[in-house]
């Protein structure tokens, strides 16, 4: 991907699209990442957020994982507008 994915808008996505979970939880993920893993980077992904930020626990970092993938994906087709 040429352009960063800009990370206000993927947590609007992510909460949008998943309003049970917590600001705080997707904020740590995505601030922690920068960037969403390649899908063979994702075990290693979730690692660093174990390590990292606890307080987000796996079942939660794969919702987001899985979200802002969806995101990226939204954002790199052809028919994504600014």
């Amino acid at each position: 991907m040429s352009d960063e994915l800009d990370l206000g808008e993927a947590a609007d996505f992510i909460l949008s699209e998943r309003p049970e979970l917590s600001e705080d939880d997707v904020w740590a993920v995505l601030n922690e990442l920068g960037a969403p893993p390649a899908k063979e980077q994702r075990k290693l992904a979730l690692q660093l957020i174990a390590s990292a930020a606890p307080q987000v626990g796996a079942r939660t970092a794969k919702r987001i994982l899985d979200e802002w993938a969806a995101y990226a994906d939204l954002a790199e087709g052809p028919d994504w507008d600014d």
